[in-house]
């Protein structure tokens, strides 16, 4: 059984794509200057002279990697995937390059101009080192958090996603059936309990081995989200649905017992957050 071709990408990593582009068009323009001045202008930070164009090309290869996983992003269908997850730790350590170079060379220079004079005997590294040590540690905490907060903001926006098009499904569902088009309104329902199931398994954090439906389901049910009377129900909807995606006409009574059995199904599939109590309103 295919998965269904529904978008991979949520608003919010579209939105991502777009700024990451868009960062990279601002080094693009500024590719001229970088290429006539980078490698003369930079400093010397511990006897290694860093210029201007290391932290160039770092940065414009970081944000060509963003938009490379997000790009498989879109091919892919799984619910925010490890492509939108990498994208997410290249783009934060993307836009951390800049200050981490700001940060060593203002080490620097406060190592040259108030450290040696009154802390000779420590060495004439330990200042600049110090200082760059905390520069990186600061930087890549920050990197961290912004990641974080990215992976975050996607998993809510995935969820917001899938939620739409559960309701979606089951409203078309509803109508198509009430117009005689039994198949389409199987495959309809269909639609609504997969985006069920996606949506909860991401809640709990539970990613399927691929993006099958029968991975999807096996992960379900080791997950205890499918009791044995779901699964009975489960395979008639799939027979169903085999039957509504054939040449073979779907009767009317197959097909009521098909939505009812989506129905009872996803009144026994929980929207929680595990260990939190409650139903989640997304």
């Amino acid at each position: 059984m295919p998965a269904p071709q529904d978008d991979a990408l949520t608003e919010f990593t579209k939105t991502k794509m777009h700024f990451a582009l868009a960062l990279l068009g601002t080094l693009f323009a500024l590719h001229p200057l970088v290429e006539k001045f980078g490698d003369q202008v930079g400093f010397e930070y511990l006897g290694v002279f860093l210029k201007v164009f290391y932290a160039y090309a770092v940065a414009a290869g970081l944000l060509a990697l963003t938009v490379y996983f997000y790009a498989l992003a879109l091919l892919s269908q799984r619910a925010y995937s490890w492509m939108e997850k990498s994208g997410n730790s290249c783009y934060a350590v993307a836009v951390m390059v800049l200050p981490l170079y700001g940060g060593l060379y203002l080490s620097t220079w406060a190592a040259e101009r108030f450290g040696q004079a009154h802390l000779a005997w420590t060495g004439p590294t330990v200042v600049p080192v110090a200082l760059g040590l905390g520069w990186l540690l600061l930087s890549q905490v920050l990197a961290w958090r912004l990641h974080r907060r990215m992976d975050n903001q996607d998993r809510a926006a995935k969820l917001g996603q899938l939620a739409e098009q559960e309701i979606t499904a089951l409203d078309r569902s509803r109508e198509l059936f009430a117009t005689s088009h039994y198949d389409l309104s199987v495959i309809e329902a269909w639609k609504a309990l997969e985006a069920r199931l996606r949506r909860v398994l991401l809640l709990r954090r539970i990613t399927p081995r691929s993006a099958t439906p029968e991975a999807m389901i096996n992960a379900a049910s080791r997950a205890g989200l499918l009791s044995k009377s779901s699964l009975a129900l489960l395979q008639e909807l799939r027979a169903q649905w085999n039957v509504a995606i054939s040449t073979e006409p779907l009767t009317r009574e197959a097909a009521e017992s098909a939505l009812r059995a989506a129905r009872d199904i996803l009144a026994t599939i929980p929207i929680e957050v595990p260990g939190k109590g409650g139903k989640l309103s997304v």
